[in-house]
């Protein structure tokens, strides 16, 4: 019986390693319908981790000990946290769209509009700066030519952008139902989370054994702690240092201020270069726009940088992730290779994980070949 077990599921694989040989797109084509099927169920659970971080805060701090006394109201608190949660979030939509968005679409508008004339602005004060130090005559290039190709051509790339971003937003229809879709699904996951993670805990200890139902709710449950503390983290952080940038860059005068100031905090993300992307792209605006106000924003922005890195992130985030720098380059450089910007954001908790349970794995060893006294 064993044996013909046995040839059966060679079979099997002999049979799928030799459809994968004759038609290699068939494979993908049938995860891609799969995951196109249960999208609003992925978009549902991403909605719903991302919610549950600020709504558990708001359960187990705000509503739970002020419920406490009221065990009907206590019972209760789930719902009210969640109401509370989906308030918040939609009042902070609300005021993008009808406040914020607006005047980032009438940045980005202006902005790509005005690129020639900011070409020649950039062009006349280079030439003005050089004329004055006397170094165009020491130097035998075309500078007025060398300036207009390179800004010409960022331009070009910029406006690229802005037209696909357009194109992109006209495809947009199916990706808003399935996001109405995941809200609904998030609600209901959020709801019976608890029933959810025990009928799951029943289906993988009935197909386990204790031992690896131990180890696989083991890594799921680091995995959870990885990614709330870095979304958590980042997002506070992110909050914090986009408002003081609008604040210092609207006192100061700094063109696009609020494009600025949510610019550099969502690169952020993206660990280590996504900071200096930002401030190379807002530094490279303020140039087009007003060219004598880039020292000053980037003295501002390396202080507020510095003082961000040394007073607030330590406390908001910390070593949360507890990855050395190499691993964080590992992490961003494999991540963004595989799965673009996505998978610069995602690599990072994704490889602390795989750190921490490497790390776990290695001790174990070691430990095991100390000879016991």
């Amino acid at each position: 019986m064993n044996k013909l077990k046995n040839q059966f599921i060679l079979s099997t694989y002999i049979m799928i390693f030799l459809l994968f040989i004759i038609k290699p797109m068939l494979i993908p084509n049938i995860i891609s319908k799969i995951l196109t099927a249960f999208k609003p169920f992925i978009i549902g659970g991403v909605i719903a981790f991302l919610v549950n971080i600020p709504m558990r805060i708001i359960e187990e701090k705000l509503i739970r000990p002020l419920l406490k006394k009221n065990k009907k109201l206590e019972s209760l608190s789930r719902i009210i946290a969640l109401t509370c949660t989906l308030i918040i979030v939609s009042i902070i939509i609300t005021v993008f769209i009808n406040y914020v968005a607006p005047q980032l679409i009438n940045s980005v508008t202006t902005l790509a509009n005005s690129i020639p004339e900011y070409v020649t602005l950039v062009q006349n004060f280079v030439i003005e700066r050089m004329d004055k130090l006397n170094i165009q005559n020491e130097i035998k290039i075309d500078v007025p030519l060398m300036i207009q190709k390179s800004i010409s051509y960022i331009g070009n790339l910029m406006n690229t952008f802005i037209s696909n971003l357009f194109n992109f937003t006209l495809g947009i229809t199916n990706f808003f139902i399935n996001f109405f879709l995941g809200i609904i699904i998030a609600v209901y996951m959020l709801l019976s989370k608890e029933k959810l993670s025990m009928q799951f805990k029943k289906v993988v200890y009935a197909l386990f054994n204790e031992k690896i139902y131990e180890r696989i709710i083991y890594v799921l449950s680091l995995t959870h702690q990885k990614f709330s503390r870095f979304i958590l983290g980042q997002s506070t952080d992110g909050l914090i240092l986009g408002t003081t940038f609008f604040i210092v860059f609207t006192l100061v005068k700094i063109p696009y201020a609020l494009l600025i100031s949510i610019l550099i905090p969502i690169l952020n993300f993206i660990p280590i270069f996504g900071t200096y992307l930002g401030i190379l792209i807002s530094a490279f605006i303020i140039l087009m726009v007003k060219p004598s106000a880039v020292i000053l924003f980037l003295i501002l922005i390396f202080t507020i940088q510095q003082l961000d890195g040394k007073f607030v992130y330590p406390i908001v985030v910390g070593n949360s992730l507890g990855l050395p720098s190499l691993w964080i380059l590992l992490a961003i450089i494999v991540g963004g290779n595989l799965f673009g910007i996505i998978g610069m954001v995602v690599g990072m908790p994704l490889v602390s994980v795989i750190y921490e349970l490497f790390g776990e794995y290695i001790n174990k060893k070691i430990q095991g070949k100390i000879p016991k006294k």
